[in-house]
């Protein structure tokens, strides 16, 4: 049977031969396992700044628009409002040539699709940073501990 110790500094010692240091103290298996769960929990900063990567992550998957995905990175959304800006300017209402998110080009693409993307992506990604909001509060208040209970909209 295996003798646990904690020595000042919070160390755990299995080994039953540290037992002859100075300044260790025996600790029962219980309270042992429980040092290790608390330890290897993740910490409220992890856990949000792991939320805010998963939301990011859902950003960049984007949406699709009759059959054409579009991704809702900053890069891209930056490039849609630029298009489209470009568009208005010029009085036109169709792409001769579009290239999408999965590198596929379309011809006589329509600039509605794309103005319609540009705005499917921004309120999905008000939806996501809400859905964040609620989630963050969840572990603020300890009781969100695991992402995997994440479900995002």
């Amino acid at each position: 049977m295996n003798k646990y110790y904690e020595n000042a500094e919070g160390q755990l010692f299995v080994d039953p031969i540290v037992a002859n240091h100075v300044g260790l103290t025996e600790i029962t298996q219980e309270q042992f396992n429980q040092i290790i769960a608390e330890r290897n929990k993740p910490k409220t900063d992890q856990l949000l700044q792991q939320l805010t990567q998963a939301r990011k992550e859902q950003e960049r998957q984007g949406v699709v628009i009759n059959g054409i995905r579009y991704s809702g990175d900053p890069g891209n959304r930056q490039a849609l409002q630029e298009s489209i800006g470009f568009m208005d300017d010029a009085g036109l209402t169709e792409f001769e040539s579009w290239k999408d998110s999965d590198d596929e080009f379309h011809v006589n693409h329509p600039l509605a699709d794309v103005f319609d993307a540009y705005r499917a992506i921004g309120m999905r990604r008000v939806a996501l940073i809400a859905a964040e909001g609620e989630y963050a509060a969840q572990i603020t208040a300890g009781t969100l501990t695991d992402l995997s209970e994440v479900v995002w909209p």
